[in-house]
């Protein structure tokens, strides 16, 4: 087994009455272990609910570790109700859509719903007025993140949008930067793995700062965010 450190650069910075040192360390602080038996871009940790390896034999596309609890893919809206039955026993509880189209009446919540996941719908999109520069945070919009946090951090939960890219990068890159328990696991990006991919973490920070500029100060007491967002 290989023994490596994660660190993903430039991806958070806060300033709060502890120092961004002691909050989130900017040198590698975790160590994981990359196993050569499958893709070198999973990053296989103590897993404490999932089989990972069962799900990983449904050969889900683009399918990924996103901390030792949770895993994205792509929206598994065309999928047979045989797969979802397949993703609850091997530990997922809660599937998190987040296409723009997410509708707790459709038919794919229907479908998580009648193998037993819970089917929460999050659109997320850079272009959505709350992750633009002027955009304006509606209580809705609080709702969603406190549901979110909560999810995320009971995990169990796989997540995906259209191609379980882009739109997973954000919200993974928004839970990582503003969930008040603070993930201690930098996630994997899409260029990580893709190598047809462009680096785009920057626009993936900005939207997420965008986010938190866009919430009044009593959304974010609700929410438990606290400090300022520093780029």
């Amino acid at each position: 087994m290989l023994i490596t450190n994660v660190k993903l650069n430039s991806l958070f910075a806060f300033k709060s009455n502890q120092s961004i040192e002691s909050k989130k360390p900017m040198q590698p602080h975790l160590q994981v272990v990359l196993n050569p038996n499958i893709d070198e871009d999973y990053f296989v940790k103590q897993v404490d609910a999932l089989d990972i390896d069962r799900i990983r034999d449904l050969r889900i596309k683009n399918f990924r570790l996103i901390d030792s609890n949770s895993v994205r893919g792509v929206c598994l809206t065309g999928a047979k109700p045989e797969l979802l039955s397949e993703l609850k026993s091997a530990g997922i509880r809660t599937i998190i859509d987040l296409r723009r189209e997410a509708d707790p009446s459709s038919k794919y919540a229907k479908k998580c719903r009648f193998v037993g996941l819970e089917y929460f719908p999050m659109p997320t999109n850079d272009t959505m007025p709350l992750f633009t520069r002027f955009g304006k945070a509606e209580a809705k919009d609080v709702e969603n993140l406190s549901t979110y946090f909560q999810l995320m951090n009971r995990g169990q939960v796989y997540m995906g949008c259209q191609l379980g890219l882009h739109r997973t990068d954000l919200a993974v890159t928004l839970n990582y930067l503003l969930n008040p328990n603070e993930p201690a696991t930098p996630p994997s990006l899409t260029h990580m793995f893709m190598k047809s991919e462009t680096n785009v973490t920057n626009i993936r920070i900005n939207a997420v700062k965008n986010l938190f500029n866009n919430l009044s100060q009593g959304a974010k007491e609700t929410l438990g965010i606290g400090g300022e967002f520093l780029t």
